[in-house]
């Protein structure tokens, strides 16, 4: 997955509207007030994520490269629309699916034709979990999420704060080194809680 030529596309342009990422933040984490002054931008989430990616052990057959490639634009299309939560402010999942579409179509004539197309494809493949790596993908999406979470309730010292985001992913992990991962989450989590709520936490 070689980019090709830009040069009929607007790079300059591209790169300021991804700056954009870095500082629109994450309305779950904003509508909660987890992370005050500061909660995690998209590009703080989409980074650890691609970190993830070349970390992790993949699914038999599962492309590294593409893998990485899905974790850096899955959230592209939100530095023009920002990070739109289905039911919030009304919103349908339909109307979310248009406004990032509509999105990914400009990003990808900023791109050039075939560079944006391929932007477009491994976008589409995570919005509509069709290939192995997206699915992968969605995996280390809901586990930075709750990593997230337990970091935010670490640092306010308020146990069990965010505990919906956790409900939220319950029986969703599909891989075994995600799962793993959330295993040990729960378990040093669940420790934590216990020590703070005995009095135990220094």
């Amino acid at each position: 997955l070689l980019l090709n030529s830009v040069m009929d596309g607007d790079l300059h342009k591209l790169f300021l509207l991804l700056g954009e990422l870095k500082r629109q933040k994450r309305t779950g984490w904003v509508l909660r007030g987890a992370g005050d002054p500061q909660p995690e931008s998209i590009a703080d989430h989409m980074y650890r994520m691609a970190v993830m990616a070349m970390t992790l052990p993949l699914p038999e057959g599962a492309s590294r490269e593409t893998t990485v490639y899905i974790c850096l634009v899955h959230d592209i299309a939100e530095c023009t629309v920002g990070d739109l939560i289905v039911g919030h402010d009304g919103l349908t999942k339909e109307k979310k699916h248009q406004l990032e579409s509509e999105a990914i179509v400009h990003l990808k004539s900023l791109l050039g034709e075939q560079s944006g197309a391929l932007i477009q494809d491994l976008w589409l493949q995570y919005e509509n979990q069709t290939s192995l790596e997206a699915r992968f993908v969605k995996d280390l999406d809901r586990y930075d999420m709750i990593l997230q979470a337990f970091q935010y309730e670490k640092w306010s010292d308020r146990p069990g704060q965010l505990q919906e985001f956790f409900d939220s992913t319950l029986g969703k992990f599909r891989f075994e080194p995600v799962q793993a991962l959330v295993s040990r989450l729960v378990d040093e989590r669940a420790a934590w809680k216990s020590l703070a709520v005995t009095g135990a936490l220094v």
